[in-house]
């Protein structure tokens, strides 16, 4: 019996108040699951004090999708005191975030969550952070019955229970008999008993025998069409709607029909007096007639501050199945423009529904205008990002769109896939908080003219003050390649560690660091007002395309040396000083242990490097570690590590380990002399200039060894000696001919293999015919990287400029230049042309190096080439250190500005370039080390930044003419 459904759900609820624990009740839809759960929380809270002091939580889940999902955990993420709630942009990080507070603060996790209506299995593992909770749903799956006590519902009522609920929903004036009347049982059993219909039937208030007599009739009565429709139904439960609407006159029954235009979601009535005021029903008139609804059980109407209303699920179908979609879906959006004047950005925002369905309206209405309207009015675009705090929903919005127009065959959907592209080009400046996108729209350099008038126009139209950019660099004299996405990963200067996935194995994953070394806890003297910075470290996974957090870790050791992520982005590696390298798989949230013949069950393992294999072998995945003189090679398998091979190198010091051959090979080198810790020779009269390099297979043959300098310097153009800076890293390319790529941080380039003789391998004449280095334009090699077909190179020399070479039988035949406005912390190839470049302002930016747009510089034999000559040179002098550059143009002249360092005295660096080859260069000396500089084309003002200073004025003449350099 119900009577006895509630009983079970009463014993079991005040188990879990005493000791925790789930319960799911299941049962099919109208069942009355979630009256019951309502009356068993409320009596067990109210009449027996259970769950106090924190009470409940009621979480409506229903149809809904895992970003729908996303957005409710995180209202209840902010709402129970989650740090950086509105950030977190995964469910797994949500569910994280939220258990791990619940372990600081046991009084708050003592609250008991009601999860109502759990549509999809996979939902149920994002609730893991409740300790008491009580879920609905329609389904049950063996998995629930380890972690929940299952419950089923009666499909249908006893006889005295029917009648309850009938009595509850007649008038007073009703006297027709309801008990031991056979025409009032009959009916009942018609529709099974179920609760739903029940309770609708109820509502009808019926009065004589011919009445119950029809309502039977109507409940029997099912078509194959219906019956389809109601697969989980013998009978009509579409009839006892149909018999409930048809006692409104007509003008509500339209109303209540065109409520089917809505998603199956909880719906303000923001929203309905948006759809009914075209009819011109008044707010009250429209609560009155909710209400009314309310009593029939055809939806659930909740009074608050901002009152909504809920549809059930079967009422929802109902009114879809025979409305006119499209005409209702125009109606809609009519409503909307008519309640906003046409101002799309001026709607209540606490409408949620209308910022997150309204472009998905339009498009069903097939409403061209305002899909245009909507699409050019960046404050709407502007209030939807603020709201969603990511750029994610609008991107799949206007993704649709584009499809919608496409497929009309209407001709600017081009225009917004360029928009598109460009809002993912910069998702790293849009997802800071309060960010502006019309400003951010003025100020951004890109060649689209009508996302930049349209920008203006916005501009001009808002009561805010605005600034633009009145010119931009026409890139004269730069030949270089645009980003297409950026994304922003970290939280400080110290978060400049990095790892990518493959993509060929699925999505791909980033791995990176929030708030590295407890930077914001360790800040000195900070006050009260800046508590809210203070952050434990913490290591991430993000999903590439969608910005969303798959995982987080907070590691028992809050510095962080070095990160890995495996190609399929399930394993991770992370390194500290503490504990040495801990590895996880992120599928599993669990930490692996190493297994080898001195190694029982180890979490850590303390090595130098860790290196994936950038693929996966037969589903194995396969990493090295790298020890002060050898390396071992581990397999992952069933979340632990087995030791496949250690190979001991010679008693020198192993400097480095990679994979080579698509992780085919191993290659590794080792300087052949003893060194202090910054790589200095011990002994300068003795050293022996040699490094080792050695490539191996998987089957730990040695299938090379050769010698190379340790030391290489370049005097004049094309003059090699074997003595200056050390050998600093070490790649390999055999795409069409075996070469080297040697950084010898000075200087770098190809050590051609073919011809290069083992025997005489110090002499210059042979390392002058074999070695093609870099152009001399380059300077200081900061980074150099390989792509994964070997067919580019780029090269990040110490004013943060990427080039990047086509490579062609070892040979460096042309390039592209990468200009970044910011320091280089890393660059990657993800695949054969995209390549990542991370800055030290947690940037993380996309290029493409592809197409026929990109004009590609031939490098010429001499290295002292055109460039060189074209280019100033403007490099760091001696004992000058540069950490950050800026360039614009001012009075049509190009002017760059530069934070130097010249033996401990800061200054900034301005250089007048009237004759590119030969600036005029001025300084103006700094009280203090500055993080960053900034120039913009024709402001007269240099900004100096530094995030912990107030705001200062001082001036310097350059150019003769007064420039002011703002201190911030």
């Amino acid at each position: 019996s119900r009577k006895q459904f509630n009983n079970i759900i009463c014993d079991q609820l005040k188990q879990i108040d005493q000791s925790g624990g789930h319960i799911l009740v299941h049962g099919m839809p109208g069942s009355g699951k979630t009256i019951a759960v309502c009356q068993a929380v409320r009596q067990l809270i109210v009449q027996e004090n259970c769950f106090k002091p924190c009470g409940c939580y009621w979480i409506k889940i229903g149809d809904i999708s895992k970003q729908e999902l996303l957005t409710k955990l995180r209202g209840l993420a902010i709402e129970i005191g989650v740090e950086d709630a509105k950030s977190i942009q995964s469910l797994n990080e949500i569910n994280s975030s939220i258990k791990k507070l619940f372990t600081d603060n046991f009084e708050i996790s003592n609250l008991l969550f009601v999860i109502d209506d759990i549509w999809n299995q996979e939902y149920f593992q994002y609730f893991t952070f409740t300790k008491k909770s009580i879920v609905t749903s329609r389904f049950n799956n063996m998995k629930n019955k380890n972690t929940h006590y299952c419950i089923q519902a009666p499909q249908d009522l006893i006889d005295d229970e029917a009648m309850q609920v009938l009595h509850k929903r007649r008038t007073s004036d009703n006297n027709y008999t309801l008990r031991d009347n056979k025409l009032v049982k009959k009916a009942i059993g018609s529709c099974k008993g179920l609760p739903l219909a029940v309770s609708i039937i109820g509502g009808l208030n019926l009065r004589n025998d011919e009445d119950w007599q029809n309502v039977t009739k109507t409940i029997t009565n099912i078509d194959l069409e219906t019956q389809e429709l109601l697969s989980d139904y013998d009978f009509n439960v579409f009839g006892t709607f149909q018999l409930s609407i048809d006692q409104f006159n007509e003008r509500d029954q339209k109303l209540f029909r065109s409520l089917g235009v809505f998603q199956a979601v909880k719906i303000p009535v923001q929203s309905i007096i948006s759809l009914w005021g075209l009819l011109n029903i008044s707010k009250d008139m429209v609560t009155t007639l909710l209400k009314k609804l309310h009593q029939r059980s055809l939806l659930q109407f909740i009074d608050s501050h901002r009152p909504s209303c809920v549809l059930h699920d079967l009422v929802i179908e109902y009114l879809q199945q025979s409305c006119d979609c499209q005409q209702l879906n125009k109606d809609l959006i009519d409503g909307y423009c008519m309640q906003c004047n046409g101002k799309w950005s001026t709607y209540p925002q606490h409408d949620y529904y209308y910022y997150q369905y309204l472009l998905n309206h339009a498009i069903k209405a097939k409403n061209d205008d305002a899909i245009q309207n909507i699409m050019r009015d960046f404050k709407w675009i502007n209030v939807k990002l603020q709201l969603d705090n990511t750029i994610y929903n609008l991107g799949v919005d206007m993704e649709n769109v584009i499809a919608y127009l496409k497929g009309k065959e209407i001709e600017n959907w081009q225009q917004y896939q360029q928009f598109v592209e460009l809002l993912q080009r910069y998702e790293s400046i849009l997802q800071t908080e309060n960010t502006d996108l019309v400003q951010v729209l003025l100020t951004l350099d890109y060649d689209i003219d009508w996302i930049r008038e349209r920008a203006l126009e916005s501009a001009k139209e808002s009561s805010i003050e605005y600034w633009k950019i009145r010119a931009m660099n026409n890139n004269k004299f730069e030949k270089t390649v645009k980003p297409i996405k950026s994304k922003s990963i970290g939280m400080t200067n110290y978060d400049y560690l990095i790892s990518a996935s493959n993509p060929y194995y699925g999505n791909l994953r980033i791995i990176g660091t929030e708030n590295n070394r407890g930077f914001y806890r360790n800040l000195r003297n900070i006050g009260s007002e800046h508590n809210h910075h203070q952050r434990e470290s913490r290591i991430v996974v993000v999903d590439y395309e969608t910005s969303k957090n798959v995982f987080q870790l907070t590691p028992a050791d809050e510095n962080i040396d070095n990160i890995e992520i495996s190609p399929d982005g399930r394993i991770i590696a992370c390194k500290s000083p503490r504990n040495g390298w801990d590895i996880y798989n992120i599928d599993d949230e669990k930490q692996l242990s190493f297994i080898g013949d001195n190694i029982h069950k180890l979490k850590a393992q303390r090595c130098r490097q860790l290196k994936f294999c950038p693929t996966v072998h037969e589903e194995d995945i396969i990493f090295t570690t790298l020890h002060r003189d050898h390396f071992k090679v581990w397999k992952v398998k069933e979340n632990k590590m087995y030791l496949l091979k250690e190979q001991i190198s010679s008693k020198s010091k192993v400097e480095s380990i990679e994979w080579i051959h698509n992780g085919s090979k191993i290659l590794l080198w080792r300087k052949n002399y003893d060194c202090y810790y910054n790589g200095e020779p011990v002994d300068n009269g003795n050293l022996i200039n040699e490094c080792q390099i050695q490539i191996w297979d998987l089957q730990w043959q040695c299938l090379k060894s050769l010698l190379v300098p340790a030391f290489i310097i370049q005097e004049g153009k094309q003059n090699l000696r074997t003595n200056g800076p050390p050998l600093y890293a070490v790649n390999y390319i055999n795409s069409d001919v075996e070469c080297l790529v040697l950084n010898y941080s000075y200087i770098g380039g190809l050590l051609m293999l073919k011809d290069y003789d083992l025997k005489l391998w110090y002499d210059e004449n042979m390392l002058k015919n074999n070695f093609h280095s870099f152009p001399s334009f380059i300077n200081h090699l900061h980074d150099v990287r390989v792509s994964t077909d070997q067919q580019l190179i780029s090269v990040t020399d110490s004013s943060w400029e990427v080039y990047v070479f086509k490579v062609i039988s070892g040979q460096l035949q042309s390039y592209i230049k990468i200009k970044s406005s910011h320091q280089l912390n890393q660059s990657i190839f993800i695949s054969e042309n995209r390549l990542l470049l991370y800055d030290n302002c947690q940037s993380l930016t996309e290029y493409i190096i592809q197409g026929d747009s990109l004009q590609w510089t031939t490098v010429k034999n001499d290295s002292k080439n055109d460039e060189s000559n074209r280019d100033a040179d403007i490099g760091p002098s001696e004992n000058e250190q540069i950490y950050d550059s800026s360039y614009a143009y001012i009075n049509g002249k190009p002017v760059g500005v530069q934070l130097i360092n010249t033996d401990n005295v800061y200054k900034l660096k301005v250089l007048n370039f009237q004759q590119p080859s030969y600036p005029k260069q001025f300084y103006h000396t700094l009280d203090q080390r500055y993080d960053k500089c900034y120039i913009f084309d024709d402001v007269q003002s240099a900004f100096v930044v530094n995030n912990y200073e107030e705001v200062v004025i001082t001036q310097l003449w350059c150019v003769k003419e007064r420039i002011n350099v703002t201190i911030l």
